[in-house]
């Protein structure tokens, strides 16, 4: 059972920042989820990490907390867990 956490950003942190943020993070993530670089390069207040293994989803969120505080992001940044669309057929 798969599910997707929603990062959102307001508009006043950057452009640049939000896009470097999620490159690196799509490059991090490896077996824990998916966030695909195409999705990462034209992210621009939300980025939703996908298809994350039920089993792997604290792992995930704790390397994405980590990435928020090496950005410098972790306090203007929203994490909303979600349930991923597979979930609800």
């Amino acid at each position: 059972m798969a599910k997707a956490i929603e990062i959102t950003f307001p508009k006043s942190s950057g452009l640049d920042r939000v896009r470097n943020f999620a490159e690196e993070l799509s490059l991090s993530l490896g077996d824990l989820g998916s966030l695909p670089m195409a999705q990462a390069d034209t992210a621009t207040t939300m980025v939703v990490v996908s298809h994350i293994p039920k089993r792997k989803f604290g792992r995930c969120r704790q390397l994405i907390g980590r990435m928020l505080v090496k950005h410098l992001m972790s306090e203007e940044a929203t994490i909303r867990d979600l349930t991923s669309t597979e979930d609800m057929a």
